[in-house]
């Protein structure tokens, strides 16, 4: 899937919605972990979606670049595990462990956390200034599904500028990834 323009609801400019979810390590939390950081970074993914499996690495080698910089992250999934049983949270424990992620990985069960960021695919990236407001939003670079054919890092450059406080320039590259998996509505 790939969104076609920025969203219409969650405008660059917004603020950083308040929410709180459970993370992997049994602990609430979610917004107010960011607060105080110089760039803030949400993520959503999950475990199955190819275009997240070829782009993980990538992103997590960024994100422990710039942490000592001022750059938060949390990571949040909100599919439905009902039809994507490898995106369950047991599962999201397992691959938090796995792979040491140095940030929190959050569940966003009521799916209402992605409906605040009008969230449409994984992997798809918010990242906010050091004033929670929305600078960036889009795609971590050119070819999340496949490493090997990464020619423009797009997050990089994102959070680069606003370290320096800067607007990042583009501010918007269409996120490409798999759609967020609904709950059917009752």
């Amino acid at each position: 899937m790939q969104r076609d323009t920025t969203s219409h609801r969650f405008t660059l400019g917004s603020k950083l919605p308040q929410f709180t979810l459970p993370n992997v390590d049994g602990k609430e939390l979610g917004s107010d972990y960011l607060h105080g950081a110089r760039a803030s970074l949400v993520v959503f993914l999950c475990n199955h979606c190819p275009y997240v499996k070829g782009s993980e690495e990538m992103l997590i080698e960024i994100i422990r670049r710039y942490q000592a910089e001022g750059l938060k992250a949390v990571w949040i999934s909100s599919n439905d595990a009902t039809q994507y049983p490898e995106d369950s949270f047991e599962k999201m424990k397992d691959k938090a462990s796995q792979m040491s992620l140095p940030y929190p990985y959050l569940y966003d069960e009521s799916q209402d956390v992605a409906r605040a960021f009008d969230a449409a695919c994984t992997p798809e990236l918010y990242l906010f200034d050091k004033d929670s407001v929305l600078v960036y939003h889009g795609t971590i670079n050119d070819s999340p599904r496949d490493p090997s054919k990464v020619t423009q890092d797009y997050l990089s450059q994102a959070i680069v500028a606003v370290l320096e406080g800067r607007t990042p320039q583009p501010q918007f590259i269409n996120p490409l990834g798999c759609s967020i998996k609904w709950k059917p509505v009752p």
